[in-house]
């Protein structure tokens, strides 16, 4: 079957690529009053290249064949979210095409982006209703719906949306610990603390309500972490949730109870390496917009080596390989 659907703002379409690439689509939900969530679709059916996603100025784009012919059923599904407070839409491109290729049709959520710090504190738990959410939209549909093997669903996720995943995988947050990650006594603060106080903005104007209704999604079989953040804060996710932590150029995840996540140390990477591959150009540009170069990486070609280890890693995890 066709999707006709509206690409316009996030498909920039290319030349007539010599590759065979996933499928490509769209879904968006409006029934929460202030808070629309769209998710891209990848799948498996390659076709020739005809357009590129989450391409721009700083960032490569993703190679796509939007509308694609979709015809198989019962694949896995696999929901991904992407990065910290503040990263783009179809962020996870690269990783999202990446398992498609191998027979999984991928889902990776976006969500409004918080404006400010205000906002940005509620991202704790906003996050992981974001990917139940994106779960109960694919799974409705009349199109994706009869295609998902509904009894294997894995979330990964990068920074706080690797925090979201192994939420959703039911690993508890230490509520008071959380709070407290912006304490001046504490050696080492939590990733965002500079611009929540550079606004004026205390973790404890978090939502209690919605701390409190932090909660396992049942439906969710497996969890991978790519540099989670507040991991000190999370625990474990129980024994019958497989898990697997992916660690760029940091040391193995040690979770809240004192257990150590299975884990992929990449100790050549850095959590930059999450983001897509820089253009030539993109390194200037983020100088002349007194951004940080260094998002860009060591080299193109190195930052392309380590997304293909890490998609192998979360491949092999997924196919049931090692944990």
């Amino acid at each position: 079957m066709k999707f006709g659907l509206s690409l316009a703002l996030i498909l920039v379409a290319g030349p007539s690529l010599a590759e065979t690439v996933p499928g490509f689509a769209h879904l968006r939900d409006t029934s929460e009053d202030g808070r629309p969530l769209s998710v891209s679709i990848w799948y498996p059916p390659e076709e020739i290249a005809s357009g590129t996603v989450a391409g721009n100025p700083v960032f490569e784009g993703v190679a796509a064949a939007p509308n694609a012919e979709f015809t198989q059923s019962s694949l896995p599904l696999i929901i991904v979210s992407h990065g910290g407070l503040r990263s783009a839409t179809d962020s996870g491109a690269w990783l999202s095409s990446s398992i498609a290729r191998e027979g999984f049709v991928v889902v990776e959520v976006n969500a409004p982006r918080p404006d400010n710090a205000e906002d940005a504190v509620n991202e704790i738990w906003q996050r992981p209703q974001n990917i139940s959410r994106a779960i109960d939209l694919v799974l409705a549909d009349s199109t994706w719906g009869p295609r998902i093997d509904e009894t294997t669903v894995s979330v990964a996720g990068f920074a706080l949306g690797a925090t979201a995943a192994l939420s959703v995988g039911g690993a508890e947050l230490d509520v008071a610990g959380y709070l407290h990650s912006c304490a001046q006594e504490r050696e080492q603060l939590g990733p965002d603390c500079g611009w929540f106080a550079a606004q004026g903005v205390d973790m404890s104007a978090t939502n209690p309500d919605g701390l409190a209704g932090m909660a396992r999604d049942p439906r969710v079989t497996s969890a991978i972490a790519i540099n989670p953040e507040y991991s000190e804060n999370l625990g474990s996710v129980p024994a019958d949730v497989r898990a697997l932590s992916i660690s760029l150029g940091q040391l193995a995840r040690t979770s809240a109870d004192g257990q150590q996540t299975p884990s992929f140390v990449m100790p050549q990477a850095s959590a930059f390496d999450a983001f897509a591959v820089c253009t030539v150009a993109g390194p200037k540009i983020l100088m002349e917009e007194e951004g940080d170069a260094s998002i860009c990486g060591g080299s193109m070609d190195a930052r392309r080596a380590i997304h293909q280890d890490v998609s192998e890693a979360i491949i092999s995890f997924l196919n049931g390989g090692p944990e």
